[in-house]
C-alpha cells in the first residue's frame, strides 16, 4: 500500500496477471459455525492492528470490533529525504500518549518521487532502471547513512524507537522503484540501511517484507534470493490479498500459501530461521481482480494466525472503500458483509 501527501491509498498489487477460477464449491464453513478452534471459537491472542494515518483513523475499527487497536500500520511520503525521515508525520501523530498500541512503518530505499504506485512508465515519473541501479550502488556505498541515521534518532526521540520499519516492503514487485536490480548491490544497501538505523535506534525491529503471488523478482530472481541475511532481519512479512488470483477453495488456497511467495512459505521459513513472521496488510478484495466478497479467505487468515500465534509478530486488515483501489472495506462502509460478520465471529471481542 502507499499513502500521498497523508491520504491513505493502496500499494495496488498492479501488473499481475490473474489467474483462471475454480468451479470447486466454497469449502468455507456457514457463518457461526467451525470457526476458529475448538467448539467454534474465536478470538485474538496476538497483536492485531489496522491501518491509518492518525489515531482518530483507527478508533472507528477498536469500536466496531470491540476491542484495543494494538499496532497501527502506516506509511511515510516517499518524495523526499525530509519526508521520509520527518518526526511531523507520522511519528507526532503516533506518540504513546496519542496511540498507546505499537507501530509498523513502511519505508523505501531511497525517495522514489511519487505518491501512487503502478506499473511504470514516463509519464508516471518512475525511474529508468539506470537510474534505480545508481540509487541502490549509492545506498550500498553508504551515501543515505545519515538519512537513516536521522530516521532512528526521530524514532528515539517520539517515543517509537522499537517501531517495526518495513524497509523497502513488497520489493518483489514492479510498482515502487526500489525493487532489485542487482541483487548482490541490492543487499549490500538493505543491510547498509539496517545498520545506520540501528546505530542510532538499536531497538528497532527490521521487518523483510514481500507481496503475495511474486515468485519471481522483476530481474528474474527467486524472491527468496533478496533476503539479506538474518542478521539483518527480524521479522518475515508479506502482504497478503486475496486477489490475482483469488482463493475460493481450500485447494486453490493451499497451492498459493506454499507457493514461495505464499503465507505458508513466510511461516515456515520464520520458524526455521527463529524469527517471528506477520503480516502487515491482509484483507478481501472487492476490487479489480479480487475474490469479492470472500469469508472463506478470512477464515483461512484466521486459522493461520491461531495456529502460528506463538510467532506472530503482528497482523493488520487493510480496510478500504476508495473505488479504484481494494476494496477490502468491512466497516465504514461494509462493502464486504459476509466477510464483515466472518471477521467479527473471529477477531471480534464476541
Amino acid at each position: 500500500m502507499a499513502v500521498a501527501a497523508g491520504l491513505v491509498c493502496l500499494m495496488g498489487v498492479l501488473g499481475l496477471a490473474a489467474c483462471s477460477g475454480s468451479d470447486e464449491p466454497d469449502e468455507s464453513p456457514p457463518a457461526g459455525q467451525g470457526g476458529g478452534g475448538e467448539g467454534g471459537q474465536g478470538g485474538v491472542t496476538w497483536v492485531s492492528g489496522a491501518n491509518g494515518n492518525y489515531p482518530d483513523h483507527i478508533a472507528p475499527w477498536a469500536e466496531w470490533t470491540g476491542r484495543p487497536v494494538g499496532l497501527a500500520m502506516v506509511f511515510t511520503n516517499r518524495d523526499s529525504w525530509e519526508s521520509i525521515v520527518s518526526p511531523d508525520w507520522p511519528l507526532s501523530a503516533f506518540t504513546r500518549d496519542k496511540f498507546p498500541g505499537e507501530l509498523s512503518i513502511a519505508q523505501p530505499l531511497w525517495p522514489i518521487g511519487r505518491a501512487q504506485p503502478g506499473a511504470c512508465s514516463a509519464d508516471q515519473g518512475c525511474m529508468s532502471v539506470e537510474e534505480q541501479a545508481a540509487r541502490e550502488q549509492a545506498c550500498a556505498s553508504g551515501e543515505y547513512d545519515q538519512h537513516w541515521q536521522e530516521f532512528g534518532r526521530n524514532l528515539v526521540r517520539y517515543g517509537r524507537g522499537d517501531a517495526y520499519v518495513r524497509l523497502a516492503w513488497e520489493f518483489n514487485g514492479p510498482w515502487f522503484d526500489f525493487d532489485p536490480v542487482n541483487i548482490d548491490t541490492w543487499k549490500a544497501c538493505y543491510r547498509r540501511a539496517v545498520t545506520a538505523l540501528r546505530s542510532t535506534a538499536p531497538d528497532v525491529r527490521i521487518e523483510w517484507t514481500m507481496t503475495m503471488h511474486r515468485d519471481k523478482l522483476p530481474n528474474g530472481r527467486n524472491v527468496w534470493d533478496a533476503y539479506p541475511g538474518d542478521e539483518y532481519v527480524d521479522v518475515i512479512g508479506i502482504d497478503y490479498y486475496d486477489m490475482y488470483p483469488p482463493a475460493p477453495t481450500q485447494k486453490i488456497w493451499d497451492r498459493l500459501c506454499k507457493a514461495p511467495s505464499g503465507l505458508c512459505t513466510v511461516v515456515d521459513e520464520a520458524r526455521k530461521r527463529g524469527k517471528q513472521f506477520s503480516v502487515p496488510e491482509w484483507g478481501v478484495v472487492s476490487g479489480d481482480g479480487g475474490g469479492g466478497d470472500n469469508p472463506f479467505f478470512i477464515q483461512k487468515m484466521y486459522e493461520v494466525f491461531r495456529a502460528n500465534a506463538d510467532i506472530l509478530a503482528y497482523e493488520a486488515y487493510y480496510n478500504n472503500a476508495e473505488p479504484n483501489n481494494v476494496q477490502s472495506s468491512l466497516v465504514n462502509p461494509v462493502i464486504n458483509p459476509k466477510s464483515a460478520e466472518r471477521y467479527l465471529e473471529l477477531f471480534g471481542a464476541g
